[in-house]
């Protein structure tokens, strides 16, 4: 038996070999780093950021390659297909966990690719216009539930992060809303300033409007103080218990194609998250309106999982389809 044991270490021991040098040596040319949104959005930013860093320290080139299209279907079934090198990742966000929900017949299962890195996290905030009669979370469920017409609250789109926050708030105070779908934030945005609409979940950058004047914010949708918005009251805080577990936001994150090496994966693990801990990466993070998430790998998995397990319940009850 022992000799057995000491034959099977010995063939193994070359193979572990060669997978570690292939590990030391990567990356052996240029690596492509797939983003299903168009250019200049806040994914497209993040990507972008982190790969100048990366290729500053791999002396290699990274490439980043706008696939937009089809609910970010599109460039996530291309990195699906990729050669599993480690030369192919994909930097995408919150539609990746809900479009298993909401998108039939997707071309590509949802193990093809791997969680690998979370890059950060921005939380929603909870704008409403002046006209609403509401200056924080118990003040707004009160007014839902007594005025006589829903409560019209806008999106980036059908299926989008801040159409589903909107769906969840109002499942939980049991209370219902017409929502009005726009073709990206800024149209949504521009009728709430107009008072077209009534309220709206978006990032901080409208916070700029709130100094203005021309909105309130009721709430951010953490479970504890958000260093992005530390003068607004959790809505999981705000007195109401029926939101007392309400948390919603976007996330920003890489994943490789399934069966990427588990060495390579460590490599682009370890690279990745050096990065991440950059003053000057975790200031462009700061820049783009969200915050550093550090989480290890087997992390980034449960946190993803735990997403599908949240969100794949309001996008079925809703039946929630992308645009």
């Amino acid at each position: 038996m022992g000799a057995l044991l000491a034959t099977a270490a010995m063939t193994m021991t070359p193979s572990l070999a060669l997978a570690q040098a292939k590990a030391a040596a990567f990356p052996g040319g240029p690596v492509t780093l797939i983003v299903p949104y168009a250019a200049g959005g806040l994914t497209d930013n993040l990507a972008r950021a982190l790969g100048q860093r990366l290729t500053e320290k791999w002396g290699q080139p990274v490439v980043v390659d706008n696939r937009a299209g089809g609910g970010t279907v599109i460039g996530t079934a291309a990195a699906a297909r990729a050669p599993a090198d480690g030369h192919t990742l994909l930097v995408t966000s919150f539609g990746f966990t809900t479009n298993q929900f909401m998108v039939r017949n997707l071309p590509y299962k949802q193990s093809a690719l791997e969680p690998l890195a979370l890059i950060s996290v921005a939380p929603s905030i909870l704008f409403v216009h002046p006209s609403v009669p509401a200056n924080n979370i118990p003040e707004l469920v009160n007014y839902m539930k007594s005025s006589p017409t829903p409560l019209t609250i806008a999106s980036s789109g059908n299926g989008s992060s801040p159409h589903i926050a909107a769906e969840l708030f109002a499942s939980m105070v049991g209370t219902p809303i017409t929502h009005v779908p726009y073709r990206g934030n800024g149209p949504g945005i521009n009728d709430l300033l107009g008072g077209q609409v009534q309220a709206m979940f978006d990032s901080k950058a409208s916070l700029s409007y709130v100094k203005a004047g021309r909105l309130k914010a009721l709430g951010v949708a953490t479970l504890q103080k958000s260093s992005q918005a530390p003068d607004l009251t959790p809505i999981a805080q705000a007195g109401v218990p029926a939101l007392s577990k309400f948390a919603t936001g976007s996330w920003f994150g890489v994943l490789v194609p399934e069966g990427t090496p588990r060495e390579i994966q460590n490599r682009l693990y370890t690279d990745i998250r050096s990065i991440l801990e950059t003053k000057s990466m975790q200031e462009a993070i700061d820049r783009s309106g969200t915050e550093p998430a550090l989480m290890t790998q087997a992390e980034f998995a449960a946190y993803l999982k735990a997403e599908g397990e949240k969100w794949g319940p309001v996008i079925r009850e809703k039946n929630i389809r992308p645009d």
